[in-house]
């Protein structure tokens, strides 16, 4: 009898974990999409995401986000740089989990695109722009909310990041 109140004491522990996983996943989400980016907030974010440990790819890849933004408002050059390593580093792991995820490549695309040219990190645009493209027909079934993927959908429809064509293809593969 004892053995039967184990195992449903352990699938129910698993069951609300996966839901608690999936509701912090979407405040996570939500909090770095619909944030203004200033630094108190980074830091918070940042802060945040420690306690989850980088229980998964998607975790690790916001975490990376977070340093990217505590580096964008570090006055002191060499923070700068070194939270954008840790940053891309961390995305690099996070995206060797997961490669086809079109949501982990498009932090990385968006963390390199904001990232000077003349400081050799943004080497991954095009590999990160192709893989978000052909998996965009599955941004739904991962959880993202209409306004997260209305942000994905416009921020790739700069003539800077895609082509006309290009763009077709991620707004059909959506709708």
């Amino acid at each position: 009898m004892n053995k039967y109140l184990l195992v449903f004491s352990l699938s129910f522990l698993t069951t609300v974990s996966i839901g608690q996983s999936k509701a912090d996943l979407n405040t996570i989400r939500e909090e770095l999409f619909y944030t203004q980016f200033n630094l108190e907030k980074c830091q918070a974010f940042y802060e945040k995401l420690i306690d989850f440990k980088r229980s998964s790819p998607t975790i690790m890849a916001y975490e990376a986000a977070a340093k990217a933004l505590i580096a964008k408002h570090s006055w002191n050059p060499f923070t700068k740089i070194s939270f954008l390593k840790e940053s891309l580093n961390l995305l690099e792991v996070a995206i060797h989990s997961d490669k086809s995820n079109p949501e982990l490549r498009f932090l990385r695309l968006y963390i390199e695109n904001s990232i000077p040219s003349y400081l050799g990190m943004n080497k991954y645009l095009e590999a990160d722009k192709r893989i978000i493209i052909s998996n965009m027909a599955h941004v739904s079934s991962m959880g993202l909310d209409a306004g997260i993927i209305s942000y994905i959908i416009d921020y790739m429809s700069s003539k800077a990041i895609c082509t006309n064509d290009e763009l077709k293809l991620i707004k059909a593969s959506v709708l």
